[in-house]
């Protein structure tokens, strides 16, 4: 009978030549010579594998033949059970149906909960089990463990885990754990008739590196061939003079004796350590804030790159940090292999599912409409640029209408031009197709595989399909849902549209998609799949407190008292498994660094407390520190990357083809109080989209008294002769009327429908008076237009469109409706424009140009002029000079009134708050007026 063999090896460099030394020479013994192909190597991860495939031909010195390395769990694969196993996600929803049954939870809780009852039973599994010889007895196991637990007085909690871990296991369909531990006796069965030896290398002791099936499983092999167990000597073991250190700075409790203090152990550690092993090996780097974490840590990686180095870890603790270190290093043409992955709910794939589900979910809602339609995965038989065309279309119409949410109400606002463009055309057709796919999302109750049915069909009907499967992650999703829906094809359960979208999402976070086409020196990994692996240096991000700390699961209901109720590992067995991991880093990688955030948002962090009692054990010891700041990152080399130079007030010149002709009433006010603000609305066309109104707001409001008072005065374009009561009663029932619209769609319009009426009297008196004194009522929402002839010859157009207009005895009144208070309103009109740009537009007939205020107790009439057409023919020279001006080559700079800054959405293109200096230009203001700068 074979013994097992259990060789520990000191850890570091050169653990793995010492495995391959231990190989070659086992296949010596067996008289193997060179071929090795034999023998079975078992390694904790497939990284390891090659690397020690790599060694062993570095160590033999010449050709040979290789023998098989590969993880356990995978060769425990190949053998087949019947009955097959039972899939994660048919556990899931038994569990699910069993809690909502029991109703002890929440209904939106049932899959968190199923989801955090399955972990804790692959636990309670793997460590209740040892080796079983078949089905039976892996029931009779798990029966025999839990009536052992089952007598222990348990919290409700804990009963409740165990209760329904038993359901599972007598289900006759073993889970993962089970099948893992079915597996590995059919395996150890198989192995007896072969005549190799098995050797494995493991990442720790082997009391804690092998669950109880792999231990069982390594003895049944040993009791018929050798069987070599390698592993890295824990530190408390291990007499180099850096695992000495590490001893003594996380010394393993012993109930025993009393530990001694941590200034005891530091001075008594140079007696046997003479020299720090640390000095040159550990760096402890503080930063504040994030983005000067990442740049040190691109810098680090940029010095190592150039010091020749090829194999470089970086340690993703802190996500973020990681995801910003990899983008610093991609803008200096470095790329960055990822093994850590991506979260397929994070993909621009998952963000087609999980958009189209939330349009479902918020009944079409525009802004989900439009960020599910900007998706490029979407119409495969379209053309980028036509697809963008239609979109934008769609988002023009949209806006511009007010449609807040419906399919319905989008084609009426596309459909209201006479003559749609292409782009508009396109649109209809995307709302069609949009439209087939919410419809086979309708919410009615189904399984979770015809669920899955009907999304898929979703995506073809958006055209998504072929465009999903060219991406990588979005192949891994379609991959994905064909799997579930096969594995739960026998589910009878069924669920609203609502829990299934729960369990979807469930599915895209649980799941990573990782790239494996980029290879690099530089790869991104996490603590534990370091173990072992000699790279040639590696930075830890985020080694503060809340970011190194002991792995523990995510548990929002079985807390850690629960799990030691169940007998399972708690947080002292994953804080030594974080010590360990730390020990062997720094053991394999001869330079370490660590970085972390000493403040983050304004708030200071602590040191994370492994490495805070490493870098105090070493200052007391040996008198010097590990700890220092982050190096900035340099800049790049002239020309590798455009830098911006310093920020001057913008002025630009235009060309005299680019000068616009053609001017609202609104596009030369703009002119006026900024010129840089009209060249970037108007020359640029970087006009802000309009903004649908999600509450009611005062502009809202003016809309729908401007329209009120259209419709009334159309029905009563006189008013004298109309009885008071009468022409109260038409103008309530109208305020009405326009108003429900707006009622319909948010309740708090009825306030502002009470603040109209109120002034509803006031304003019948007012227009009485207008009628009294001459002034009728004439038309409403005029467009005018009037054309100005420049020196050059060629002409500029003024239009606009005018609210009311109103006919007396020597011309037209222009009039404009105003929602705001008598004083707001006067305060303005010193620098008004407006009134005298709608007189220059109508000229010597204009006689009267008033706001009209109506949001105060008396409605009054406001003029911004004693003489209008004189205002109106400066209004009308200021626009000529200030158009021949600019094709002269005047500049148009940015004025800077606090009064435009400060709601100005040109800001960030301006950076005028950031300037220094002033650039003289145009200046659109008439002889004798403020420059307004």
């Amino acid at each position: 009978m074979s013994a097992l063999q259990i060789l520990p090896l000191p850890a570091g460099p050169g653990f793995l030549p010492a495995v391959a030394q231990g190989i070659l020479a086992l296949g010596a013994e067996r008289g193997l010579g060179l071929n090795l192909a034999s023998l079975h190597v078992c390694v904790p991860g497939l990284p390891l594998a090659s690397l020690l495939r790599r060694e062993l031909g570095r160590v033999a010195a010449q050709p040979l033949l290789l023998p098989v390395c590969d993880t356990l769990a995978r060769w425990a694969g190949t053998q087949v059970l019947q009955p097959a196993p039972l899939p994660e996600s048919e556990r899931l929803l038994l569990l699910r149906a069993a809690l909502a049954e029991r109703r002890w939870f929440e209904e939106g809780a049932l899959w968190g909960v199923a989801g955090e009852m399955a972990a804790l039973f692959d636990e309670l599994t793997e460590n209740a089990l040892a080796l079983p010889a078949d089905e039976a007895a892996f029931v009779a196991e798990l029966e025999a463990a839990y009536a052992i637990r089952h007598s222990v007085p348990l919290a409700f909690e804990a009963r409740v885990v165990h209760e329904l871990w038993r359901v599972l296991a007598g289900l006759g369909r073993p889970d993962a754990p089970g099948a893992y531990a079915l597996q590995l006796a059919r395996l150890a069965e198989a192995a007896e008739a072969a005549a190799a030896p098995l050797v494995a290398v493991l990442d720790g002791p082997p009391e804690t590196a092998l669950k109880p099936a792999e231990k069982a499983f390594y003895q049944r092999y040993a009791e018929r061939q050798p069987v070599f167990l390698y592993y890295p000597m824990p530190r408390q073991q291990d007499e180099a003079p850096l695992m000495r250190t590490l001893a003594a700075a996380w010394p393993l409790p012993d109930p025993a004796q009393e530990m001694a203090p941590l200034l005891e152990r530091a001075h008594a550690l140079p007696a046997r350590v003479p020299a720090s092993p640390l000095a040159e090996r550990l760096q402890i780097l503080a930063a504040r804030g994030r983005e000067q974490e990442a740049r040190g840590a691109a810098a680090l990686v940029l010095q190592w790159l150039q010091e020749g180095k090829r194999r470089i870890a970086l340690i993703a603790q802190d996500r973020l940090v990681a995801r910003r270190v990899r983008a610093l290093l991609e803008r200096r043409e470095v790329l960055v292999a990822d093994e850590t992955g991506w979260k397929l709910s994070t993909s621009r794939a998952g963000a087609v599912l999980d958009g189209l589900l939330e349009t479902v979910a918020g009944a079409a809602y525009y802004k989900d409409v439009l960020d599910l339609l900007k998706s490029p995965f979407l119409c495969d038989d379209l053309r980028d640029n036509a697809r963008k065309g239609a979109v934008f279309a769609l988002e023009q119409a949209v806006r511009r209408g007010g449609v807040k949410a419906g399919l319905a109400g989008m084609r009426r606002v596309l459909q209201a031009v006479d003559q749609p463009t292409a782009a508009q055309e396109r649109a209809l057709a995307l709302l069609d197709r949009l439209e087939a796919a919410l419809k086979l999302l309708a919410s009615r109750d189904a399984t979770l595989p015809d669920w899955i049915a009907r999304l898929e069909k979703a995506v073809d009907a958006l055209g998504a399909r072929q465009r999903l499967l060219k991406d990588a992650a979005g192949a891994v999703i379609l991959d994905l849902l064909a799997q579930r829906r096969e594995e739960l094809a026998e589910s009878r359960d069924r669920f609203p549209f609502h829990v299934f979208r729960d369990w979807l999402n469930r599915e895209l976070e649980s799941e990573v998609f990782r790239d494996l086409s980029i290879d690099s020196p530089v790869l991104m990994t996490h603590l534990a799949a370091t173990r072992l692996r000699p790279f040639e240096a590696a930075v830890l991000l985020g080694g503060d407190a809340g970011r190194l700390k002991p792995a523990e699961p995510a548990a929002a209901f079985f807390n850690q008292s629960v799990r030691q109720e169940l007998g399972l590992p708690t947080r002292a067995v994953a804080q030594e498994r974080l010590r360990a991991d730390l020990a062997l880093l720094l053991a394999s990688v001869p330079q370490v660094a660590v970085t972390w955030q000493e403040e983050r948002d304004g708030e200071p962090q602590l040191l994370a407390p492994e490495l805070d009692r490493l870098a105090a054990l070493h200052r007391f010891a040996w008198g010097s520190s590990l700890q220092g700041a982050v190096a900035a990152l340099a800049d790049p080399p002239e020309g590798d990357e455009a830098r911006p130079g310093p920020t001057r007030r913008p002025a630009p010149v235009l060309a005299p083809e680019a000068v616009p002709l053609k001017y609202s009433v609104s596009a030369y006010t703009a002119l006026v109080g900024c010129p840089y603000r009209f060249f970037a609305r108007h020359v640029l066309r970087l006009n802000e989209l309009d903004e649908v109104s999600e509450e009611m707001e005062k502009r809202d409001y003016g809309l729908l008294v401007h329209e009120v008072m259209e419709r009334f005065h159309k029905q009563y374009p006189v008013l004298t002769p109309v009885p008071e009561a009468e022409a109260l009663a038409a103008l309530q029932a109208l305020t009405r009327e326009v108003f429900a619209r707006a009622l319909a769609d948010n309740y708090l319009a009825l306030g502002w429908r009470l603040r109209w009426e109120k002034r509803l009297a006031a304003y019948l008196v007012w227009q009485r008076q207008r009628e009294a004194e001459g002034w009728y009522w004439h038309d409403a929402e005029t467009k005018q237009s009037r054309l100005f002839p420049l020196a050059d010859g060629v002409q500029v157009e003024l239009h606009g469109r005018i609210d009311r207009t109103d006919t007396g005895p020597d011309g037209y009144s222009l009039l404009d409706y105003k929602t705001r208070s008598r004083q707001a309103i006067k305060s303005g009109l010193e620098e008004d424009l407006q009134l005298a740009a709608y007189a220059a537009l109508v000229g010597e007939d204009a006689e009267e140009a008033a706001y009209v205020v109506l949001d105060d107790d008396k409605v009054e009439a406001l003029s911004a002029s004693e003489d209008l057409q004189a205002d109106a023919q400066a209004q009308a020279a200021r626009l000529v000079r200030t158009v021949q001006a600019m094709r002269a080559g005047a500049s148009l700079p940015a004025h800077g009134v606090a009064a435009l800054c400060t709601y100005c959405e040109m800001s960030g293109l301006c950076r005028y708050e950031h300037v220094d200096e002033m650039n003289d230009g145009v200046n659109a203001s008439a002889p004798g007026e403020p420059r307004h700068d």
